[in-house]
């Protein structure tokens, strides 16, 4: 996510003009892929190879791949529209989506792939859905889970994954006594970005939300104080640490100094660095369920992944044999393509075939399992998210640095919450 802001109207109203060029070069089977991955270090080399081998297969296509870096990407794909420029395949981020899947009036991909879900599992398939419609296809789908180290908690006594919320917070106290110097759970108390998703993970876990079905401000309950009050009592007791964001996690967990902590499934590759180590510290590396309230909850989790979109303005019937199509089932719905770049990068495959074949991988089946449950993003869905993740992040760093009460905290994020979105609608 981005703060920049996206004037929605305007791209609206220039951006039929991007497309107007497509049937026409569709005939000539140009095919033009906007996304980021290609562009950065650890993905290049088997995308550039993924993009040859489709060019290989595919000797009628001419594919262009126009790439900028991941924070860039929301206000290029803006200026794009806006300048007129191709775009027949687009990548984003799942919490773009809600904004994205209008401006780019993505195709509903159902209607491209009829074996969509014979491929992919619906449960995987909710990342790409806005307002009803597929509007996105997984290209890589998980979530931000939990990420356990064996060895902290084996030193500590802890013998089994904590399911609970009591559990969990013993296991810190433990992990604690055993090492003084750790951050037993290392949840983002510096960044905003960071910081809402952690905190709406524990929200949902205590039965909160962020907002109702009505798009009403509902973080104001019991749940919302319960799970407020949860966080800053950790925080209190020395359990969780100030001044935390990600990167700082990756690295405290390499060094066997925290316990716990949330991440993209890329966790194992960033402890294999942090380590110097490489494959030899996987064995400390455990994908986790978030601790329940009670038993027989859903564990809960953030939807994250990358997807890849249809920009269709003109509603026109895509044949799924055509060019944009073939590259979207290519790279999302091909196993050997998938499997590569996994084997690469880490990156989970999305296919049930693919996953299927990765049954021997522990941490690939548990945290697919426990990625069933994931939840959107709640701020992703309004088209001032930035501004409400600022929010809900500042609360909540006030309530983890004793600024406020955490019931203090909560009232007052409810009524800047309602502020910010007095005059919004939800997408």
């Amino acid at each position: 996510m981005t703060n920049f802001s996206i004037g929605r109207r305007a791209v609206l109203a220039g951006g039929a003009a991007l497309f107007a060029p497509r049937l026409a070069r569709a005939q000539g089977q140009t095919l033009t892929y906007v996304g980021w991955s290609h562009d950065e270090a650890a993905s290049k080399p088997v995308l550039t190879e993924a993009f040859d081998r489709f060019r290989a297969a595919n000797a009628g296509i001419r594919l262009d791949t126009i790439g900028f870096p991941w924070a860039q990407m929301q206000q290029n794909l803006v200026l794009r529209i806006r300048s007129n420029q191709p775009m027949d395949v687009a990548q984003l981020a799942e919490r773009w989506l809600p904004q994205f899947g209008t401006v780019l009036r993505a195709a509903d991909v159902r209607e491209v792939f009829p074996d969509l879900e014979q491929r992919i599992d619906p449960g995987l398939l909710r990342i790409g859905q806005v307002g009803g419609k597929q509007l996105a296809l997984p290209w890589t789908a998980a979530s931000i889970g939990m990420v356990g180290n064996r060895k902290v908690l084996a030193d500590a006594g802890v013998t089994e994954m904590p399911r609970s919320v009591d559990a969990f917070a013993d296991a810190l106290r433990k992990v604690k006594r055993s090492q003084p110097e750790a951050v037993p759970y290392s949840f983002a108390t510096k960044n905003n970005l960071t910081m809402s998703p952690d905190f709406q993970v524990w929200l949902w876990t205590f039965g909160g939300k962020l907002f109702d079905a009505e798009d009403k401000v509902a973080v104001e309950s019991d749940a919302g104080r319960a799970a407020l009050t949860f966080l800053a009592d950790l925080a209190k007791d020395g359990l969780i640490a100030r001044d935390v964001d990600r990167p700082d996690s990756r690295r405290l967990f390499g060094q066997n100094r925290t316990a716990f902590y949330h991440d993209a499934p890329l966790a194992r590759g960033f402890a294999r660095d942090n380590s110097g180590q490489g494959a030899a510290f996987d064995a400390n590396v455990a994908a986790v369920a978030t601790p329940v309230l009670r038993s027989g909850d859903p564990t809960r989790s953030l939807m994250w992944g990358h997807l890849l979109t249809l920009p269709n303005p003109r509603g026109a019937r895509i044949a799924g044999d055509s060019a944009g199509p073939k590259l979207m089932r290519f790279l999302a719905m091909d196993d050997d393509t998938q499997l590569r770049y996994f084997r690469a990068v880490g990156l989970f495959p999305v296919t049930r075939s693919a996953i299927a074949s990765l049954g021997s991988d522990s941490y690939v089946v548990e945290w697919t399992r426990n990625a069933g449950t994931a939840e959107m993003d709640e701020p992703s869905t309004w088209p001032n998210a930035a501004d409400l993740t600022n929010i809900v992040g500042e609360e909540v760093q006030a309530a983890l640095l004793q600024a406020k009460p955490p019931a203090q905290a909560i009232a007052d994020m409810a009524s800047r919450l309602r502020r910010a979105t007095a005059n919004q609608r939800r997408t």
